[in-house]
């Protein structure tokens, strides 16, 4: 199967007229000959024009789309929030002596920003509130958040998103036999249980132990040189109060009580804001597939479909089914849980989404679609660059694929192509997608 693959990725590289004399077949051939499970791969190629299906296999069937769901979901999210929607941490004044930060749980906001945002707050202010209400920052019950907290691609997310929701630890040698050295750049209070020995290997593998504290990480392994490992802030609250007070002491203000949760009220008075386009979300969802941004945005934008003081996934999802009632797409048996598709509980059939590519064939937002070359397509499909826009998704043994192909003759199509045959590697599963792209620009 492998060498198969391996042929198959060679023979794309070939320039394309000795490619479409030296192989035989169309897309029928190149499945059944790729050696793929038939029950395991799932494909829908429609005419964008007239809506024809030109090659279908296991099209109607359920099945998890990884992350090309943000392909399906940030179309309706971009509707609801509008073109001009920007993430907005606002500051405003409430009395002589108090102030109140309003998040707007901005994916981008960091560290440096909070310090941008408190030179706007006097030195003898005693009291700083915040509201957190728009998201209802439930941290269960999100989908994809229950599958694996601990994974620096799918982080927690919520009102207080800072720093992308990751932390840094950097791990020193020290003297060989001898306990590494541990640096902690933010200086939030960690618990550590240093395990790692300095000798002529690197391998340091850090865990959380929550029998005991949430804020306790078990360090273990051996190390030769400094290695950085990224991991989840384990408590969105906690970092973003603990960074807040810092940035304030740096100003020297320093409060007489702790942050205090209150809602904004119509008395206070606006300060200053911080802010970061949608714009630059679409780009990094389409192009780059970020979880983070695209599950911040779907709450968000949940929240403002429902007319809700915060955003949640319930609403999320009902925005979505109502834009394909609206649409006339069929989603009866299709299962959104999230914006991103990484839950394992979400479910479509690549006959819908080649539907909901057709119905959004002339929106602009297609153009921010990766073409090869570009974010997730980087290295793939590079013949044909100018000729196909898509949203790649990878999941567990999940690869899929979908967008528009305009073929060698000039026709468009919609696509998607789903395989979820567990004994392919994921690099063989990509490279069976380019396969069946490269014969669809060919020869339809």
């Amino acid at each position: 199967m492998k060498k198969l693959l391996l042929v198959l990725f060679i023979l794309f590289f070939l320039p394309l007229s000795v490619q479409a004399k030296a192989v035989k077949g169309g897309i029928s051939s190149v499945v059944k000959t790729s050696g793929v499970n038939q029950n395991r791969i799932y494909v829908s190629i429609k005419d964008v024009e007239t809506g024809k299906v030109v090659y279908s296999k296991n099209d109607d069937k359920l099945v998890n789309p990884a992350s090309v769901q943000k392909l399906l979901t940030i179309i309706p999210i971009v509707e609801t929030l509008g073109e001009d929607y920007e993430f907005s941490t606002e500051l405003y004044s409430r009395g002589e002596d108090s102030y109140v930060l309003k998040l707007g749980a901005d994916p981008y906001l960091s560290s440096k920003d909070l310090k941008a945002i408190v030179k706007n707050i006097p030195v003898e202010t005693n009291r700083v509130y915040i509201d957190d209400s728009i998201l209802d920052n439930k941290l269960w019950g999100n989908g994809w958040q229950e599958e694996d907290l601990w994974d620096i691609y799918t982080p927690p997310f919520g009102s207080y998103n800072l720093d992308k929701n990751l932390m840094k630890l950097t791990i020193m040698p020290s003297e060989r036999g001898q306990n590494a050295l541990i640096i902690n750049p933010t200086g939030y209070p960690f618990v550590f249980r240093n395990n790692v020995i300095t000798s002529d290997t690197t391998d340091v593998l850090i865990e959380k132990d929550n029998a005991i504290s949430e804020n306790i990480l078990v360090l273990t392994g051996t190390v030769s040189h400094p290695v950085v490992k990224t991991f989840p802030v384990i408590n969105l609250k906690k970092y973003f109060n603990f960074q807040l007070k810092k940035a304030l002491e740096n100003r020297k203000v320093y409060l007489k009580e702790a942050f205090v949760q209150d809602r904004l009220k119509p008395s206070d008075e606006f300060v200053y804001k911080y802010t970061h386009s949608i714009d630059r979300a679409v780009d990094d969802v389409l192009k780059n597939s970020n979880n983070l941004v695209a599950e911040t945005l779907f709450k968000l934008a949940g929240g403002k479909y429902c007319n809700s003081v915060s955003g949640s996934d319930v609403c999320g999802i009902k925005m979505f089914n109502e834009y394909c009632k609206r649409n006339n797409l069929n989603n009866s048996e299709y299962k959104v849980v999230d914006g991103s598709g990484v839950s394992k509980d979400d479910y479509v059939t690549a006959n819908f989404v080649t539907d909901f590519l057709i119905v959004n064939k002339n929106n602009p937002i297609i153009e921010k679609l990766a073409a090869p070359g570009e974010g997730t397509l980087s290295g793939r499909l590079l013949p044909i660059k100018d000729s196909m826009r898509a949203k790649t998704g990878t999941h567990s043994d999940i690869s899929s694929l979908a967008g528009f192909l305009t073929s060698k003759s000039g026709k468009k199509y919609a696509f998607c192509i789903i395989n979820n045959d567990m004994k392919f590697s994921e690099s063989d599963r990509k490279s069976l997608e380019d396969y069946i792209i490269r014969e669809a620009y060919l020869r339809l």
